[in-house]
């Protein structure tokens, strides 16, 4: 493949060195989900090398276990499909704990417009999925709040009447 200085193209060489800059984890497949490539942050991640790493069924098992016939689930329904791929789900880390992440990824297609790979990327959203736990919880505990002041006023307004009535 030409270098990038030569034609503007990107080579392995410069998209290896991007796919490491991004915060994400990034990961390719062929047309059957077989993964062929992980980048440094993946490894970094899980603590798996690339050679641990390859194949249909490694990336499954590091999901959390609530996770995993979902997260098969919505992959064979891309891989049938072609469609995109999307889902929230928790990665274990090399440290044994869990992370949520957002998966994401889209086929690439050749000029017959046939399936030739999917490229993914995985953007951890563990800050996000906390913040929004933090503002439902704050949600039911106000709905809570307003449901009970509703029923004070309520009885506040009966005991009203049944002064003014019995006055």
């Amino acid at each position: 493949m030409p270098a990038a200085s030569e034609n503007g193209l990107v080579g392995p060489e410069q998209f290896t060195f991007l796919a490491d800059l991004i915060p994400q984890l990034v990961w390719i497949t062929d047309i059957n989900g077989f993964h062929t490539y992980f980048n440094q942050r993946w490894i970094d991640f899980t603590g798996y090398t690339l050679a641990d790493s390859v194949g249909p069924d490694m990336w499954n098992n590091l999901l959390h276990p609530d996770d995993q016939a979902r997260a098969r689930q919505v992959w064979g329904h891309s891989l049938a499909t072609g469609g995109d791929y999307r889902i929230e789900y928790r990665f274990k880390a090399r440290d044994e704990s869990y992370r949520w992440f957002l998966g994401q990824a889209l086929p690439r297609r050749g000029d017959d417009g046939q399936i030739i790979a999917w490229f993914g990327t995985c953007t951890d959203i563990q800050e996000q999925r906390q913040m929004r736990e933090q503002l439902e919880l704050a949600y039911s505990d106000l709905e809570a709040k307003v449901v009970f002041r509703t029923l004070d006023l309520e009885r506040e307004v009966q005991a009203l009447r049944q002064q003014l009535g019995s006055a």
